[in-house]
């Protein structure tokens, strides 16, 4: 089996294993905000920019980056919560190659396309990336929580919580 295949097989045991767990599907999207330093249901475009030498670590950034590999501008190893020159440079071409202005900042244009490719898989949300998913899901406040190592984490503006940036 190809890593590719293997990644979306892997995704779809995942997945089945959460919805036979038993937790609660998405709810329904309002208009967007943040609040409290979390990012809430229809909320990436109306988030903060992330801009080199400007961003502090978060696990927005940790999102952004997640969407890179999504989509294989990065490398896994990549995900680092720190929105550096690196970040920026597969930013440039990530935008480029969506007909964006490739400026290396990820701003409400560069987040709204990236939300085109979030969709429901059954209960759950999914970044569907050009080459892997990205597990996410709206807890009972309607934040939005990522995979991270074994269970989901609310997504922070202000702080970094997930394990892969820790």
């Amino acid at each position: 089996m190809g890593r590719g295949n293997a990644a979306r097989a892997a995704l779809c045991v995942l997945v089945l294993g959460m919805v036979c767990a038993g937790a609660a599907g998405p709810r329904e999207h309002r208009s967007g905000d943040r609040r409290d330093g979390v990012i809430v249901a229809g909320g990436l475009p109306a988030t903060e920019q992330l801009i080199v030498g400007h961003t502090r670590r978060s696990d927005l950034v940790g999102l952004w980056q997640s969407v890179l590999w999504a989509d294989g501008y990065s490398a896994r190893s990549g995900i680092t919560c720190t929105y550096d020159e690196a970040t920026a440079d597969a930013t440039r071409v990530w935008q480029s190659n969506h007909h964006l202005s490739a400026d290396g900042i990820v701003g409400s244009v560069t987040w709204g396309a990236a939300a085109q490719r979030i969709a429901l898989s059954g209960q759950w949300i999914v970044y569907q990336g050009e080459r892997f998913g990205l597990p996410l899901r709206l807890d009972r406040d309607d934040v939005y929580e990522v995979w991270d190592t074994g269970r989901f984490r609310r997504l922070r503006t202000d702080a970094v919580t997930l394990t892969r940036c820790r």
